[in-house]
């Protein structure tokens, strides 16, 4: 029988995940409120990328400038354009869409991911892998129902945004060989600095003492996220982490409803149910490839 210490160590992994839900939800709360006091996603999108730059200064320092050095400098910039659009896409889909819609289109990353390492990374696919995208697509048919409801630029946005999380994290999965965890994330954050600064000027108005403060606690909320997320997933394997992933979508569903009127449909929870399990089950069933065949 495990003792006291085993069974608090093994909850760390999913209370960080836990912790990091709950930030990513408040998050989407209040960039969706910006943009109600005239804030566009835009903006906050620049501004959130300043101030996750300024939480990893110390990280810069910690490292030096020849920690930076890299021979990998392009996928470094193609992993910076992809989080950059997703960061852009998501922030206006929050905006656009009920927070739970946008959400649930965010579990179909996985399964894009699935897709682009076999067509990019030339990874074996095997009956389950193929049978998951399946029945992610059908998942993906249930949130559009195409023809049933409008296709909006706020859910073209969401599958944009997902798409471009589906890239980066074959970026990193490529890059963790080779490159430190904190060196890919300052050059994504350095890379997607302008870009976002591009789309901000558009849209650029200086927010007042009341938005700022609400700019730098969503620049928080990222921050201290990113972190639970990264801790979560080196204390736990992604198959018991994953299924904590739906509460994100519980709680932005309850912000929704509480703070900005919003009534999700049965569709939704139905649609990003079957999404989540087949992305949970695509996850277990690689966890146990590897482990028979490491090198696969």
């Amino acid at each position: 029988m495990p003792s006291n210490e085993q069974q608090a160590e093994t909850l760390i992994g999913p209370l960080f995940m836990l912790l990091s839900c709950v930030l990513f939800s408040a998050m989407g709360g209040l960039i969706r409120y910006l943009s109600v006091v005239d804030v566009h996603p835009f903006m906050t999108a620049f501004i959130r990328t300043v101030i996750a730059l300024f939480f990893l200064i110390p990280t810069l320092h910690k490292v030096g400038l020849s920690g930076l050095k890299t021979k990998r400098f392009p996928l470094h910039f193609v992993r910076g354009l992809a989080s950059g659009t997703t960061v852009i896409t998501g922030f206006y889909a929050v905006t656009m869409i009920p927070l739970a819609s946008a959400v649930s289109y965010s579990f179909a990353a996985p399964i894009l991911s699935t897709i682009m390492a076999v067509l990019i990374l030339k990874e074996r696919i095997h009956i389950p892998r193929i049978m998951s995208i399946i029945v992610g697509f059908i998942g993906m048919l249930i949130l559009l129902r195409p023809g049933a409801i409008p296709f909006s630029s706020g859910v073209a946005a969401a599958l944009v945004s997902a798409l471009s999380v589906a890239i980066a994290i074959i970026c990193i999965r490529s890059l963790s060989q080779t490159d430190k965890p904190n060196v890919v994330a300052i050059y994504s954050l350095i890379i997607t600095l302008p870009f976002s600064f591009v789309f901000a000027l558009f849209r650029w108005s200086w927010p007042t003492q009341e938005q700022w403060i609400i700019l730098i606690l969503i620049g928080f909320c990222a921050a201290v996220a990113q972190f639970s997320i990264s801790k979560a997933f080196s204390r736990s394997e992604t198959t018991a982490l994953m299924p904590i992933d739906f509460i994100r979508l519980i709680f932005s569903a309850a912000i929704g409803y509480m703070f900005f009127d919003e009534t999700p449909d049965i569709y939704t929870f139905i649609g990003a149910s079957i999404i989540l399990t087949s992305a949970v089950y695509a996850a277990h069933r690689e966890a146990k490839l590897r482990k028979v065949t490491p090198y696969d």
